[in-house]
Order: C-alpha cells, then structure tokens, then sequence
C-alpha cells in the first residue's frame, strides 16, 4: 500500500512528540552512559571557594525571614559566604525585614521601583565578591549541606555550571499543583542523567551556582528565563553544566491554578524571545549538546504547534478512508476530554501547560509592557444592560438576512461550554448563533450572536464571522471558523475567536456542528470553547 506525502507528513510529525515524551526520557539513561565525560576532575576536600548567594525578591515578606533564618543555617564557613538579597522595589514589608538581618551578615540591595529580575541580579552580581554564584529563589528551602556540595564541581576548571536538585510538595490540592510535581519529578530524573554528560540544558532558577567570571549580563528590554539565559550562555562558551542530586532545595507548588499558568505563560515567552540566541546549540559538530537541547527543550517548546499540524494533517487524511486515520482522530479527542475533564490530573496539566507555551509564543511577537500592570474592569464602571443588547443585535441579523444577495436560508445554532484557560474548572455556558452568506459551498460569511454567562457576568457576543468548509470528504467535512466583533453586556469589550471542528452532514439541507477552539476578551483575558449545534442550508 503506497503512503502519501500527508501521511510521511503525519507520521513524521507524530515521532517528533513521541520522541520528546517517550523515547528521550526512556533512553537518555543508555546515552548517558555512553557519552558520560571521562576527563572530569575530582572535587578536592577541604578547600572551599567564596561564594556570594543572591536572591531578588519582590513583595516575599510571607517567606523572605524563613529564608534569612534558612540561611543563617546553613552548613558553609560564614567568612567565606556573602549574601546578598535585592528587593525590586516592594510594596510590602520585604525590605524592612531584610534590613533587621544586616548585623548579621544579610546585605540588602534595594531598588526604588520595581525593575524586573533581571535588572536585580545584573545589580547584585556587579557587587558580588565571590569566585562563585548562587542564585536562589525567595520560597526555596535549603538543606544545611547545599553549598557544599554545589561548590565541589568547581574544582574543574572546564566547569561552569551546577544545578542543585530542587523538590516540589503539593499541598494546594489542585490538579494543576500535582501536575506540576509530576512533571517536576520526570524533570529531575532527565537533569540527573544529563549532569552526568556534564551539559545540563539549563539550570534551575530556585538553585544553582555559577562561576562569577561566566556571568552573562542579562537583557532588561524583554522577559528573560534567566536561569536558562545564564546557563546556556556557559555551555556556549565551552563549559560544561553538571546536575548535584544531593544539593536539596524544597519548595511548595503554586496554590491556585491560574499563577501556575500565567507563570508558564511567561516562561513561554521569555524562552521565545530569545529563541535565536539558543540556536547554535543545535551546532552538530557538537552532537551530544545538540541532542539534548533538540529533544529536551526545542520539541518542548513546539510540542503545541506540532500537534495542533498533527490534528489538521490527521483530518485531511480522512479523505483516505483508512480505519488508522479513524483511531487516531479519535484517541486525540479522547485524550482532549479526558483532560478537560480532569479525569487524568497530568493530562490536564500536558494540555494546559503546553496551551500556556502556545499563548506565549503568540505573545513574544507583540510589544511588552515594562513594569505595567493588567487594568482589571472596576465595579463602579457602567454597563450595556443585556436587556438592551439583544434587540439590537437581531435587528442587525435579520437586516443582514433580507440585504443578503442569497436567496436560500443559512444559519447555525450551537450550545455549549466555554471556559477561562487560566482554570478550567468551571463549565459556563456558550450559546451562539449565526445567519450566513454563501459565498459557495465552502465559504460562508455572516453576522453572529451568543449569550455567555460567567459566574455574575453575562456579555452578548456580537461578531463578524467567517466559516469555511475544507474539501476532504462528504460526509464528515472539517471546518475553521473566526469571528470578530464587540461583546456587549456586564463587561463590555473587544472579542475575537478562533477554531476549528467538523461539520457532519445529516441528510441534504443540514448538518450537525461541533466546533471548539479560542477566545480572546481584550480585559477579561483567555477562554476555551466547545459547542455542539445544528446547520440549516435551505
């Protein structure tokens, strides 16, 4: 049986996630072996360098005293440790308490306005003493023994670079918490095999310790993961970057769910904005750190785009009739509703964080904000009455419908649920409704109308909308949809939507509709939909 080029396309496109998820964590143990550097030097006992810790905090007066008291514990000559903390400019008490400490070795470094992390630690470094940095996070607890063992690599000169072993604990109960220490815990065990390559594909902001001479200011104009900045820029210097299992920092998973995703959506498009200067770790006269950084973090970051191209191929590929085309769409589905519905907590938290990456991606393309802060809609701000909306509305639908140069009847009713991707716990209703012009039988362009209702918010969608029919099939034709318009209700505000689905013929002059996809309110933020409905063409 001959294989088309969709198929090679499909095929291909589904190895490189299977790869990513599977066959690299499964296998990376074998090449670590392999490829495990030889020439490493042994750490030397009782000789241990001077180290400056830096931690920038910014509003931590929850945390910020147990984290001085943490290391005022902490295993390692107090001569030859210098801490240093950078308070970015706190509204709260973070400063004040950093100050109390100052006779007892804690220097505080404080800005005036909040600058950002990456302006801190530029700040702290010019003042570090040390041979070597630490850079710790202001929640993470250390283990008395922690600088100990992150200094003993150093003892090799061609050493850069340690990262410490950080554990998660979750005791916020949400699915996003366990999923995030489930996925942390398959990231420790990929980091442990590649501190034994000696070329750890970047470092973990919560812990890890550098040489002072590597330091790489780090850019201020746009976001920067910059653990991962400081850490790659060593490696492409020529030094190596090890893992230390035993350096133990603890720290606790994010207690809601939506700062867990907007975190990812930041580190998603820090990551994006300095995708270029990462490239050359693809160089394959280094085969080993090209490797790693392809299959650990490059896959990583496109696993949502290339499943969003395995999901459009794999539609196009019905028109083939063949029954693994059939499975394959369907066990998609099925593992979408088995995430969305939270059956399997690390389903869920594969698919929202990977909807995160995907968010800032998109993001990386528009213009940051520096220091600015999302206006939220004020109580006290007038509202469109709803009662006053759907007149309005109707009436531009049906002028829309007599004006129409289409003499046959085309509209579409669908129901269902829409929810915030920041929480998808909640399932809110989404109802919409449209009258079409046939531009043929593949192109409809129309006005459209929904009511949605979150919580004590109720808007009324008001849209130009575009549905267009892709040619595979006759019976089961795959659908994209885009609407843009001004939602009108108790929060009025610009709205865009964008989806796909399947448009299943049922009989000649209708068709039952599944669509989902994404929506996007200018203030209120980021949503998922999914309806069901019907389509007359009469």
């Amino acid at each position: 049986m001959s294989i088309t080029p969709l198929e090679i396309i499909f095929w291909s496109l589904l190895f490189l996630v299977v790869h990513c998820y599977i066959i690299f964590p499964v296998t990376l143990p074998f090449v670590s072996e392999i490829f495990r550097r030889k020439e490493r030097v042994p750490a030397r006992k009782g000789i241990l360098p001077k180290v400056s810790i830096v931690v920038s905090a910014y509003n931590e007066e929850s945390v910020i005293e147990a984290k001085i008291q943490n290391f005022l514990e902490l295993d390692y000559p107090r001569e030859s440790m210098q801490i240093l903390i950078g308070d970015d400019g706190s509204t709260d008490k973070t400063a004040e308490i950093v100050a109390r400490y100052e006779k007892q070795g804690i220097t505080l470094v404080k800005a005036e306005r909040n600058a950002g992390k990456a302006a801190m630690l530029n700040r702290l470094q010019k003042i570090a003493t040390g041979k070597i940095l630490v850079f710790c996070d202001a929640n993470t607890m250390l283990f008395p023994n922690v600088i100990r063992k992150l200094v003993a690599p150093f003892d090799d000169e061609k050493m850069g670079c340690a990262c410490g072993h950080l554990i998660l604990t979750d005791k916020s109960g949400s699915p996003l918490g366990s999923g995030e220490r489930s996925y942390w815990d398959l990231e420790s065990e990929i980091k442990k095999f590649e501190g034994v390559l000696d070329r750890l594909i970047g470092g973990n902001g919560a812990l890890y310790a550098i040489r002072n001479e590597l330091y790489t200011e780090l850019p201020t104009k746009k976001s920067v993961m910059d653990d991962f900045f400081i850490t790659v820029k060593i490696l492409q210097k020529g030094f190596f970057c090890t893992f230390i299992p035993s350096a133990i920092g603890t720290e606790q998973t994010s207690k809601e769910g939506a700062g867990e995703y907007r975190r990812k959506v930041r580190i998603g498009r820090a990551n994006y904005n300095y995708l270029f200067s990462y490239l050359s770790l693809l160089n394959p006269f280094h085969p080993v750190l090209a490797y790693l950084f392809f299959s650990h973090k490059f896959l990583r970051w496109f696993t949502p785009h290339i499943g969003i191209a395995i999901f459009i191929v794999n539609l196009f590929l019905l028109s083939t009739h063949k029954l693994v085309y059939f499975i394959s769409l369907g066990l998609m589905l099925a593992f979408l509703f088995i995430s969305l519905t939270k059956l399997s907590k690390s389903a869920y938290y594969f698919i929202l964080m990977n909807f995160a990456v995907l968010k800032g991606s998109v993001l990386a393309f528009k213009r940051e904000k520096s220091g600015g802060w999302k206006r939220e809609a004020r109580g006290d701000e007038p509202a469109t009455p709803v009662s006053k909306v759907f007149p309005v509305v109707l009436g531009a639908i049906l002028t829309f419908g007599i004006a129409s140069p289409s003499h046959a009847l085309t509209a579409d009713v669908s129901i269902g649920s829409i929810n915030s991707t920041e929480e998808l716990k909640d399932f809110n209703i989404d109802m919409e409704g449209h009258w079409w012009y046939g531009a043929d039988q593949m192109v409809f362009l129309g006005l459209g109308v929904g009511y949605e209702r979150f919580g004590n918010v109720t808007i009324v969608p008001c849209t130009g909308s575009l549905w267009v029919r892709l040619p595979i099939g006759s019976v089961v034709l795959p659908v994209g949809t885009f609407d843009l318009g001004y939602a009108f209700g108790d929060d009025a505000q610009m709205i865009w939507r964008a989806g796909g689905g399947l448009d299943i013929k049922n009989g000649k002059h209708s068709s039952i509709i599944l669509v989902g996809g994404y929506q996007n309110l200018r203030r209120a933020g980021d949503f998922v939909y999914l309806r069901a409905g019907l389509l007359l063409e009469l």
